[in-house]
């Protein structure tokens, strides 16, 4: 089980000044207080970089440059978005796919993420926007025994 609100602290710590630098303005949503998620912390962390770095180079050349990371409780899950300003999907059907055409590096990015977040019972999706992108995060909630028990 994790704390998804200390993950998500140190996401902002990693990229802050990252972001700074390159003139991103971070809006950060976030509920309070978060429940507690079935994940892997480390795996996570991983999942999360990997999608501020790609939301990073997507709005290197567009002239509004802002991220929202949003988390709040949805349908008994934790749902965490990254919407960004960048350039968008041309070609959303094959954004999960390994070895993409035209990757900035080894095009395993998000394929890598999807494997990473269905190995603890999560999910990585892409949810169409007019600007930009958005890449959502599910967790499933943590529930303890006693509470599944009596479900």
């Amino acid at each position: 089980m994790v704390e998804l609100a200390s993950v998500l602290d140190e996401l902002r710590i990693l990229i802050e000044t990252t972001y700074h630098e390159s003139e991103i303005n971070v809006q950060w949503d976030i509920e309070e207080p978060l429940p507690l998620v079935w994940a892997d912390r480390y795996g996570l962390i991983q999942v999360f970089l990997n999608l501020a770095k790609n939301s990073q180079r997507a709005m290197a050349s567009t002239e509004e440059k802002r991220i929202r990371i949003a988390a709040k409780q949805e349908n008994g899950k934790v749902v965490i978005r990254f919407e960004d300003t960048g350039m968008g999907v041309p070609s959303p059907e094959d954004l999960f796919r390994p070895f993409q055409r035209g990757a900035t590096s080894s095009g395993l990015g998000l394929y890598v993420s999807r494997a990473i977040m269905r190995s603890f019972g999560g999910e990585l999706t892409y949810e169409p926007i007019s600007e930009g992108s958005c890449f959502a995060v599910a967790l499933p909630l943590h529930v303890a025994a006693e509470e599944a028990v009596n479900a």
